[in-house]
């Protein structure tokens, strides 16, 4: 938890989540997702399982990468990860909102097909920004795959 907590607190623009958050984090509902180059960790991706009657949602919380692993793909294959395991846990869709000024995450997300769905006002603060409110519908046929009963 500690090196995790090092690398989001070197991630400009990420907000410095404390131990009570990261312990709720990973005692609830979460999937996080770690990657490790040369003993250190590299970047990690973390989302919340939303359960609500009749379906489940998961919340992007946060995709971070070192600045050494940077424009080598490695964003990319977290969040494709994470959303496996999403879609594995029965989510019918990823939310997550973003800096409106973040184009490179942008266009990862768009890359790998998610939706702007719309924008909060100046919902970041240090600075303050717009956030882009975004989506990912998964396949409602895989999601039901992973819902029935053996």
């Amino acid at each position: 938890m500690a090196a995790l907590q090092r690398l989001q607190a070197a991630t400009p623009g990420m907000p410095p989540w404390t131990d009570v958050h990261w312990r709720g984090l990973l005692a609830g509902d979460a999937i996080v997702v770690i990657a490790e180059a040369d003993g250190d960790i590299a970047g990690y991706a973390v989302a919340s399982l939303l359960r609500i009657p009749g379906e489940v949602l998961a919340e992007l919380e946060a995709i971070v990468v070192a600045s050494a692993y940077r424009r080598n793909g490695l964003g990319n294959g977290l969040l494709r990860y994470l959303l496996g395991e999403a879609q594995a846990a029965g989510a019918i869709r990823l939310i997550l909102e973003v800096r409106s000024g973040n184009t490179a995450a942008r266009a990862l997300y768009r890359g790998l097909g998610f939706q702007e769905e719309g924008l909060r006002r100046r919902y970041y603060r240090d600075p303050v920004e717009d956030a882009v409110l975004m989506s990912l519908q998964f396949p409602q046929d895989t999601v039901a795959l992973e819902k029935r009963p053996e």
